[in-house]
């Protein structure tokens, strides 16, 4: 190859080619860190792993920025938690203002479909957007209690933490996880997102509020809707698009 009078080798243009990408690739994932900051007021890892960083941002951009800033959530990174389960929590951990996502969830080919709304939510969305419900039930809590935590929420579910006649608890069997049981007591006739939201309040929470700012409505029951509806359909026009 000749550029100017100057012979170029196919292995030095290969060489050039793959610089210029490494290049472009880290002016992208430094303008993404700088965007879920400055827009998001999340600071992730200036060495976060590209595809992880690129899933994120895809998920972020997808919200009004106001309603993830009010999650409380400052800081995040990606971690090798296993393989990710259907049931066992492994997919990410949310605890004072910081989040660790399990970075095996990226391969995760769940991707479920709104027949309703037309909208769609795969297993990352779905993950990050619990995790930010957990923040927003944590931070919007008064006196020490969390929103999942107050009749107002428990009512909607039947939810007891002591076992009561016609009430059920979950048990999970789950192949190469350890047996999980609810913590918490619900009524059976209550509906709920999926079968994961039956574990106890805060998670029944969180994953409503995962399928409720994903725009997945019809997997909510009425009155959560409503629930919602009063909390951050502020946030949402009347068309369900950000504002």
């Amino acid at each position: 190859m000749v550029f100017g009078g100057l012979v170029i080798t196919v292995r030095t243009a290969r060489w050039i080619r793959r610089v210029a990408e490494d290049l472009l690739s880290r002016i992208a994932s430094h303008e993404d860190v700088e965007e879920a900051e400055t827009k998001f007021g999340l600071k992730v890892p200036a060495d976060t792993d590209p595809e992880c960083l690129e899933a994120l941002m895809d998920s972020l951009r997808k919200l009004p920025p106001a309603l993830v800033k009010e999650c409380g959530l400052k800081s995040m990174r990606f971690k090798d938690m296993g393989p990710s389960k259907k049931y066992y929590p492994n997919h990410g951990v949310y605890s004072n203002g910081t989040l660790i996502l399990n970075s095996r969830i990226l391969d995760d080919p769940l991707l479920v479909y709104d027949s309703e709304s037309g909208s769609a939510v795969n297993k990352f969305d779905q993950t990050f957007y619990h995790e930010l419900g957990h923040g927003w039930d944590e931070v919007h809590g008064k006196d020490g209690k969390e929103l999942s935590r107050k009749t107002e929420w428990t009512s909607l579910s039947g939810w007891s933490e002591e076992p009561k006649k016609g009430l059920k608890r979950l048990v999970i069997h789950e192949k190469g996880a350890p047996e999980m049981k609810g913590e918490w007591w619900f009524d059976p006739d209550s509906g709920f997102t999926r079968f994961y939201a039956k574990r106890n309040p805060w998670d029944d929470w969180a994953d409503s509020f995962s399928y409720y700012v994903a725009g997945m409505k019809s997997f909510l029951p009425k009155n959560k809707i409503e629930y919602f509806d009063k909390r951050i359909g502020k946030h949402f026009s009347s068309q369900g698009e950000k504002k």
